[in-house]
């Protein structure tokens, strides 16, 4: 399977706290990377939310990170990992340094002075989140609405003789050429 990573990854299970939109949660680290890792949780926020995140280090001290879920994965199914993948924005020297010991060869330095924990507290208003625009449906993908329980799926054209289920309520998807 090809995958589109840009920095080389590597599984550590580490007990991670997330924070957005005024809700906390718990999760489990995995896939950790330079600019990036994957928070196994069924709390998965949609793309774009940003989280701040606390990473709980194998040598007991915490890192404070602040990231951009790029992916969201929310499944039933037991043997897929739930979960989102997350782009870090800013990340301390904690986790840099944490991640000197697996990649030593690794020349960054933190990318904000401030945690963003300490910059979400001493911050009395929130600034508003610029305006977003629905991104354009790509050419490959359709979007089937269930017959039964009237959800909208998005579909993978190349996956469309698979017999396509919905995403909810599991029935088969009907194709309609209109």
């Amino acid at each position: 399977m090809k995958t589109d990573r840009k920095a080389a990854r590597f599984i550590r299970r580490l007990e991670t706290e997330f924070t957005a939109e005024n809700k906390s949660y718990r999760g489990i680290s995995s896939d950790l990377s330079l600019s990036g890792l994957f928070i196994r949780t069924a709390h998965a926020f949609v793309p774009g939310s940003m989280l701040d995140i606390t990473l709980h280090l194998p040598d007991g001290q915490a890192s404070i990170l602040k990231g951009k879920v790029m992916r969201a994965f929310k499944t039933h199914m037991v043997a897929l990992k739930n979960g989102m993948g997350v782009f870090l924005v800013e990340k301390d020297s904690h986790y840099i340094n944490f991640m000197k010991t697996h990649y030593p060869d690794i020349d960054e330095e933190p990318t904000s002075g401030k945690s963003s924990f300490q910059t979400a507290t001493t911050n009395t208003k929130p600034e508003p989140e610029p305006e977003k625009k629905p991104d354009p449906q790509p050419a490959d993908f359709l979007v089937l609405a269930c017959s039964k329980c009237g959800t909208k799926n998005k579909v993978n054209r190349s996956k469309i003789s698979l017999g396509p289920k919905c995403g909810k309520c599991g029935s088969p998807l009907v194709i309609s050429l209109s």
